[in-house]
Formats: C-alpha cells, structure tokens, sequence
C-alpha cells in the first residue's frame, strides 16, 4: 500500500540541499505516530533527504515524505522486529535487518523485495549500503560480519569477531568498515579483503551502540556508547580525539545510534528521557537540548543532506 503520485514526488528529490552551514535545529516541524502499537527502533534519510525510513517491533518498513510526513508505503516481510533500515547511495533500493535473522533488500520504485539475504544464526542489529550500492554487509549477536554481493543475492565472505556487534559503518570509499561490540570495542575492517584490520579499547567502558563515518573527514568515526559518551575516532592512528559528555545525557539501549549533521560541525544524539543533545564538534559543548516533543527513550537519530534531523522514540514517534 503506497502513494503512487508522493513516491515518484519524492524520488525526485529534496525542496533544497544544504548549499552553506548546517543549522543546529530549533523547533519541531512535523511529529508523527509512525508505529502505533509497537516499539520504534531505526530511522534513515535517503541521499536527498526527501524520504526517511523508520522500522519497529510491527515488522514493518515505513517509507515517509520528509518534506510533509505523509507516509508514502509500508513494505513487509520481516517476521520479527526490523532493527535497521537505510536506502541504497544510488537511491533504487531499500534495507530492512530483522530479528528473524535475514536482511530484506527492497526496489524502491515498485516497493517489492529482491532479496532475502539469509545465512545469520542470530538476531541482525545492523546492515549497511556500501557506495557502489552492489554489496551490503550485516552483522548481528552472531558474531559474524557478512559482506554480500547483490548481483548474485549471496554472501561473498563472513568475517568473525568475538563480540556481538551493535552497529556498522562503511567508508565513502568502501575500503574500510568499522563495527561496535558489546564488549566495549571498536574492531576495523578491510572491506575490499574481507580481512580483519584492527581493534581498539580503551574508547569506551561500556557497550558501544552506534558507529558512523564523519561526512566530511573520512578519517574519523563518531561512536556512542551505554557509558553516557560519544567519541571521535582518528581510524587511521586508532585513537580517541574527542569524547563528548553531557551531565543530562544517558544512552538508553543497545542500539542508540547517533548522527551528524551534513556539514560535520555537529552530532545529534537521544536520551533516555526523552530529550536530543546536540554537540558542537568544534566546542566539544552541548549547544542545544530538544526537548517535549518525545515521551519515550529516544533510539535512533538521521540528519538528512537537506538539514533535517529526524528523531525516534522507541513507544511509536517520529518527529521531524
């Protein structure tokens, strides 16, 4: 079920792509009860920032309208909770990771699934587009990061790490992966090689929830973790630049993930109670609290290209 006529609006692209500086945001434009009667844990812009992704305990993957939150399609076939959703670079397709231990591939345009990619033993907490957008990788409390070729619909080659993993990212180059652990540890990756690269402690005290690459420095990660603090890692001297802490904020789940704004000066991240911290990266200073528009634990935060932050609350908001 999905508007034909807003989907084709939307693909079109963004009212506006982020030309200058990005803005730390200040009020709330749309709030959205995007999963009625079950939690809400993923959320993703596309590359315009026309169209987001949410996905939750219903099994179901909403596609929303950014630009007016009209809800555009709601694709099925998950079976259990989807715990990670994001859009292809190059805009055809859709991902939906499941508890049902699969990741959904979906075409865009007929909002129909090309592949069901198969092969974990464990709930999927993460799968990630790489830029070619012919390959994904998955990783989950397997202990086992899948890389995958989308021509074939099979698995190219697993990578084992000894921690269940939260969250990964790929590079704008696709060379590198970086994945977060249980076990308080960053691990890297050589994507090209399959290989593992290195791994670094010390970062974080507790379970590391979200990873992503800077958008603009490629050699830095940003990382959240259940210990209250976000860190800027260099990836190529695997060292903490930067920690992030503020007094009121507490990493509620095991999957919280962060974001950053389009032009990397600030990263957005959700509380336990309900609030969006925003950093300066360049102050290392909390420059704005969002707060009222969510009642619940917050678990996932985009910043889409046209400057938008979108922010879920796992009992069933979004707000734009």
């Amino acid at each position: 079920s999905f508007s034909t006529v807003g989907l084709s609006d939307a693909l079109r692209g963004a009212e506006g792509a982020l030309s200058f500086g990005s803005h730390v945001p200040t009020e709330q434009r749309h709030s959205i009860l995007a999963h009625e009667r079950a939690e809400v844990h993923t959320v993703a812009h596309n590359s315009s920032g026309s169209m987001i992704l949410t996905g939750s305990d219903d099994r179901t993957v909403k596609l929303w309208d950014s630009r007016n939150g009209t809800r555009l399609s709601a694709l099925e076939g998950a079976v259990k909770a989807v715990m990670c959703v994001g859009f292809s670079p190059d805009g055809s397709m859709v991902l939906g990771a499941s508890g049902d231990f699969a990741v959904r591939v979906w075409n865009l345009k007929t909002c129909r699934v090309l592949h069901t990619l198969t092969g974990h033993t464990a709930k999927i907490y993460t799968a990630k587009f790489f830029p070619d957008s012919q390959s994904l990788l998955s990783s989950g409390y397997d202990r086992n990061i899948k890389l995958w070729d989308l021509h074939k619909g099979l698995v190219s080659r697993t990578m084992l790490c000894t921690s269940s993993c939260n969250d990964a990212a790929v590079s704008r180059d696709g060379g590198m992966a970086a994945s977060v652990h249980l076990d308080n540890t960053i691990r890297f990756w050589d994507a090209r090689q399959g290989e593992f690269a290195h791994e670094l402690t010390g970062a974080h005290t507790q379970p590391i929830t979200s990873v992503l690459f800077h958008p603009i420095n490629d050699r830095h990660i940003v990382t959240n973790a259940r210990d209250d603090t976000l860190c800027v890692v260099d990836v190529r001297k695997y060292d903490v630049v930067t920690t992030l802490r503020h007094p009121g904020y507490k990493n509620g789940v095991n999957w919280n993930r962060a974001a950053c704004s389009p032009d990397g000066a600030y990263v957005a991240a959700g509380g336990s109670d309900g609030n969006v911290f925003i950093w300066d990266l360049g102050t290392e200073q909390v420059v704005r609290t969002l707060s009222g528009s969510h009642r619940s634990p917050v678990v996932a935060c985009s910043w889409g290209d046209n400057d938008q932050l979108a922010t879920i609350e796992k009992e069933h908001r979004l707000v734009l």
